[in-house]
């Protein structure tokens, strides 16, 4: 009597199959990989940008390129890395290329959730300005390896990735960030804790 041994199937990711789709002209799958990281994408692009309408043209060339270069992408890292990484130079060159008004912060109150009381809205106003105006007196480089690590969750390696830089750099933009934010937010009269 033979005993059938079966192996575990390897989880198929999700992510993965949409990419092959991609590869295969389904306009269904980059669809479904908007939908997925559309909202993450455009958050990125908008903190490095200060910008609404930038950062969703940052997406939109972002996603486009990823359209058309689904057939490169190898695998090696998770997919929300390799679109952030486009979405990265995307918004760097979007900056380049042109001065980019940031939106006003009456703009991004009136996104603010309209159901909030208006004291707690005051108070996360006042908290969003004085993070703003602290995270304005860092350099690119250090708004988005915050972002990236804070925001986004990524790995420090997966940071690294997406600014093609190595995983030391990441750390130390990281230490040098936090330090000069939580300095800049002491001296607008902040504690850190209140804010962060």
């Amino acid at each position: 009597m033979e005993i059938a041994v079966s192996q575990p199937a390897l989880p198929v990711d999700p992510d993965q199959a949409l990419i092959r789709r991609m590869v295969l002209g389904d306009e269904e799958a980059l669809r479904a990989l908007y939908a997925a990281y559309g909202r993450r994408l455009f958050a990125y692009a908008y903190r490095l940008t200060g910008n609404r309408a930038v950062a969703e043209e940052v997406v939109q060339d972002a996603l486009l390129a990823a359209w058309k270069g689904a057939a490169a992408y190898r695998g090696d890292s998770r997919i929300v890395t390799w679109l952030l990484g486009i979405v990265h130079h995307r918004a760097l060159n979007a900056l380049r290329r042109k001065t980019v008004p940031s939106d006003t912060l009456e703009e991004a109150a009136e996104r603010a959730d309209a159901g909030a009381g208006l004291s707690e809205l005051a108070e996360a106003s006042e908290r969003r300005k004085a993070l703003t105006v602290a995270l304005s007196q860092l350099s690119g480089e250090h708004r988005a390896v915050l972002d990236l690590v804070f925001y986004q969750g990524l790995s420090l390696a997966e940071a690294a990735e997406v600014l093609r830089c190595p995983v030391g750099t990441v750390k130390s933009r990281l230490s040098y960030a936090k330090v000069r934010l939580r300095a800049a937010l002491v001296r607008a009269g902040w504690r850190a804790e209140d804010v962060l």
